[in-house]
């Protein structure tokens, strides 16, 4: 789903991609209409930087990109496989397996990419 980034949306992107905002500092214009599409598919070159990104989050960082996913604000749909499975672990490990299997569910039953 397409939206404009908000302000808390911006403070959790930053945080994974701290270049990014040293960028937009200078004038970039930061378009981006999800979180962890451009994290994983723009700025990681691998899943395991991926990862790291990731890891940057506080708990509470995370639960509210979960609860993003969750109720279909987040897009996940244009993460390659093992970039969306590292992020259901890493939600897993901090909020709980159960979080883990309903964001796998929600990418299989969404799992187009768009917007």
């Amino acid at each position: 789903m397409a939206r404009d980034l908000d302000g808390k949306d911006l403070d959790v992107l930053f945080k994974m991609v701290p270049e990014l905002e040293a960028l937009q500092k200078k004038g970039l214009v930061v378009e981006y209409m999800n979180i962890l599409p451009p994290v994983a598919n723009h700025h990681s070159r691998s899943v395991q930087e991926f990862e790291q990104r990731v890891k940057r989050l506080t708990d509470e960082e995370m639960r509210y990109l979960v609860d993003l996913v969750l109720n279909g604000t987040e897009n996940t749909g244009c993460l390659r496989p093992e970039f969306a499975e590292a992020f259901f672990v890493l939600a897993g490990q901090r909020l709980g397996e159960s979080v883990a299997d309903s964001l796998r569910e929600a990418y299989e039953e969404g799992g187009e990419c768009g917007g």
